[in-house]
């Protein structure tokens, strides 16, 4: 700002005083103290992660050429493509999926590919979109495979799969079911993940097995054997799956009577087996009266 005070020197000569005043980094003073313009508080939006499916060629075998076959399995990736079109043939399905931070990226859907080969035909298992699971509990998620696609035998089937976080050890399969689908070659059985659970790479799984019970019932000479109502017993067996450390290990053979923790005579072994370590005996009888046992595994560990 521009101020103008005119001095009269004389009778014929004036002096303009120009006097220029910067306004900037003005603030308004309050006693000794410049007070400051209040500060915009603005919210930090929550950062969004991408879910994508990314190309994997793999090597699948030989045609009758000689030329190698390779087929992109695909996998799914955290990570946002600057390219990458929807599938115009089906809305629900979009190629990238938006998801929170604490949000795992997992395959939804596959399909089973068959390719012909020198050495036969191969199932290859290719990953067609992925989805946005939550990572906070163990649990069975969804997970479609379509088979037999372009044939007239083409279905889908939710296998499962385990997914979510653990406070000990991972989130796998607990329990497994099996599935008949219809093939070109009659009935085809697939196994499905039925349940999941926290566990170790050894761990027990659920099985079942199904007896007649003929305990509570009194067998006599008179007695027609068809009229026996037995009780239906499911009793769940259970067995050991998953892999083990392959580091030497040493299983003791002899220990010292004076100090037992020092070993005498020891046997190493390469590797371990997941095996059974605890059992637990159920008994039972058949119609004829014969008395049976079934061993229920109940603790699997590596020996």
């Amino acid at each position: 700002m521009r101020m103008r005070f005119p001095l009269k020197k004389s009778s014929s000569t004036f002096i303009t005083l120009i006097i220029t005043i910067s306004l900037t980094n003005v603030h308004e003073v309050d006693g000794d103290k410049k007070t400051k313009p209040e500060a915009t508080t603005t919210e930090t939006p929550k950062k969004i992660h991408c879910c994508a499916r990314q190309q994997k060629v793999i090597d699948v075998g030989h045609g009758i050429s000689g030329d190698l076959i390779k087929i992109d399995a695909g996998y799914c990736k955290s990570f946002c493509p600057r390219h990458l079109f929807d599938d115009p043939g089906d809305a629900s399905r979009p190629a990238v999926q938006k998801c929170m931070p604490n949000m795992l990226c997992r395959p939804r859907t596959a399909r089973l590919e068959r390719i012909s080969t020198i050495q036969g035909v191969r199932t290859i298992e290719v990953v067609e979109t992925c989805d946005c699971s939550s990572a906070y509990a163990c649990r069975r998620d969804p997970y479609t495979i379509a088979l037999h696609t372009g044939t007239p035998y083409q279905v889908e089937i939710d296998i499962g799969i385990c997914i979510g976080a653990c406070r000990k050890y991972s989130c796998k399969p607990s329990r497994n079911a099996t599935i008949s689908v219809r093939g070109p070659n009659g009935d085809e059985i697939y196994p499905i993940i039925d349940r999941c659970s926290c566990a170790g790479n050894c761990h027990r799984m659920d099985h079942m097995e199904t007896v007649l019970d003929f305990s509570g019932i009194e067998i006599r000479e008179s007695m027609n054997i068809a009229d026996a109502r037995p009780i239906v017993k499911q009793i769940n067996v259970g067995k050991c799956v998953g892999t083990c450390s392959t580091n030497n290990t040493e299983t003791c053979i002899i220990h010292d009577k004076k100090n037992p923790t020092n070993c005498l005579a020891g046997l190493f072994t390469d590797s371990q087996n997941c095996t059974p370590a605890k059992f637990k005996v159920i008994e039972y009888r058949t119609r004829r009266g014969i008395k049976r046992e079934i061993i229920q595994i109940t603790q699997c560990a590596c020996v």
